[in-house]
């Protein structure tokens, strides 16, 4: 079931989506019943045990990511990996069936203003399009990766994250076996 105009920072309103969204699973499943055939028998054997929140905080970072940026095919020299050109949310689907991807820039993850803080998943900056795409959890790990990486690096080397070399940190996440194209 997917459910619009809940705050996920909002506890009141996570309770709301979680009524909401298990009266509507068990609508799901009567429909499915009554109008699908093989289906009479169907049931739920459980529920999750929270509602799933796909958009909540973000960072703004170093450097912000774009809806242009994830559609055509953005290049950054401080790369730490790359992510198909895949979007799904607010009104956009695009599938990763064309090949296409776009770098996911160091800089999304580096919060403006803060020394030795790094962020990775759906937090990482970018506008709403851009972030359909990066909340997917195979680019959080892309992010996850080189946010461990990178702050291996800047330990190592003595430096913060803002600072850190990202050619050893590019180096370094090649050798784990990350793709850059």
């Amino acid at each position: 079931v997917h459910m619009g105009g809940y705050d996920g920072t909002d506890i009141w309103d996570l309770t709301r989506a979680e009524i909401e969204g298990r009266r509507q699973a068990m609508l799901a499943i009567k429909a499915l019943q009554q109008f699908a055939p093989g289906f009479e028998q169907a049931g739920l054997r459980n529920f999750g045990m929270t509602v799933g929140i796909r958009d909540t905080r973000k960072i703004l970072g170093r450097y912000n990511l774009t809806e242009q940026d994830v559609r055509q095919q953005a290049r950054f020299d401080d790369a730490i990996g790359i992510f198909p050109e895949f979007i799904d949310g607010y009104g956009v689907l695009i599938l990763p069936t064309t090949g296409r991807y776009f770098h996911v820039p160091y800089g999304a993850l580096v919060p403006q203003g803060i020394d030795n803080l790094l962020i990775a998943g759906r937090a990482i900056a970018g506008d709403k399009i851009s972030h359909a795409s990066v909340r997917n959890m195979m680019c959080c790990t892309v992010s996850g990766q080189g946010a461990g990486v990178a702050a291996a690096v800047s330990v190592k080397e003595g430096t913060t994250t803002a600072e850190v070399n990202i050619g050893r940190v590019q180096a370094e996440l090649k050798r784990q076996g990350v793709r850059f194209r």
